[in-house]
């Protein structure tokens, strides 16, 4: 571990680390639980070299736990084991921070944000949790390019006006449902790949409204999708593409030959889309 000096845990390291600092953690297994107080950058010295796994007996309700803003976590292991807590691989109660390059298994959420605004996570592998990744009452984040797989009841679950978020270049593969918005508005879902969900692949409920959905693949869930409220299947005429497309309207031709089926994809009564796409997209 490498701060100001070097150090046993990752959390004797922040706790003698000033605001802005970088600690680089290098290669190990720490059997620890962290919580950051500064605005600091934690960054493993290669990725997935260093393992952070919950400790036996621990109570804590997180691995990590970051309460000030413009804080980074950068390339760990991130382990927990089944336990009867709700436990939270990382935990995030602030703002303008950047989660990338982590692997995080055997947690309750693999990631947790409440009240948590204008934050970047991108490029980690989330699997084997029961949710993915969980947002509640938090704006304006950015979800890019992570892999949210095997978790047990969503990949990614959006609650309680968590508005205004952007869900990008994400896989879901293999979970029970892929992603769930609630009560929140004004969300654009985009160019993920949402595949073999056992349920829903996108189910908006319970006043989601105003979002977007477009330009996705999703193929092979059960359903592909469940919307009974105002949302919006398309953007600038790029729908999104359905596995079942044909089963559902076997006669339907992309008569010119455009890459959009001539017919739109019907979700539930006036929610169509209107551009449903002819070929699954890649990412």
């Amino acid at each position: 571990m490498k701060g100001k000096g070097s150090f046993n845990s990752i959390q004797d390291a922040i706790d003698s680390a000033s605001n802005y600092d970088t600690i680089i953690v290098y290669k190990g297994v720490f059997k620890e639980t962290i919580t950051i107080d500064k605005s600091i950058s934690l960054v493993a010295v290669n990725k997935n070299s260093a393992t952070i796994s919950y400790p036996e007996n621990e109570t804590e309700m997180s691995i990590i736990k970051i309460n000030e803003d413009n804080c980074s976590i950068d390339g760990f292991i991130i382990i927990g084991y089944n336990s009867s807590i709700q436990l939270r691989g990382i935990e995030v109660t602030s703002s303008n921070n950047t989660i990338k390059n982590n692997t995080i298994q055997y947690t309750y959420y693999g990631i947790y944000q409440e009240n948590s605004n204008n934050n970047t996570i991108s490029n980690n592998m989330i699997y084997n949790t029961d949710t993915g990744l969980s947002m509640k009452y938090s704006n304006k984040n950015k979800i890019l390019s992570n892999n949210l797989s095997r978790n047990y009841e969503y990949g990614i679950y959006a609650q309680y006006q968590s508005n205004n978020n952007i869900f990008n270049l994400n896989i879901l593969l293999e979970n029970t449902n892929g992603i769930r918005l609630k009560s929140s508005q004004k969300n654009t879902i985009e160019k993920n790949i949402i595949n073999n969900s056992s349920q829903m692949g996108i189910y908006l409920c319970c006043g989601a409204r105003d979002n977007i959905i477009f330009n996705n693949s999703l193929i092979n869930n059960n359903p592909n999708a469940d919307d009974h409220y105002d949302n919006l299947w398309y953007y600038n005429n790029v729908g999104n593409y359905w596995d079942d497309y044909k089963d559902k309207y076997p006669d339907v031709i992309d008569e010119n030959s455009d890459g959009f089926w001539d017919t739109p994809y019907i979700l539930y009564q006036d929610t169509k889309d209107l551009f449903p796409l002819v070929k699954s997209i890649k990412i």
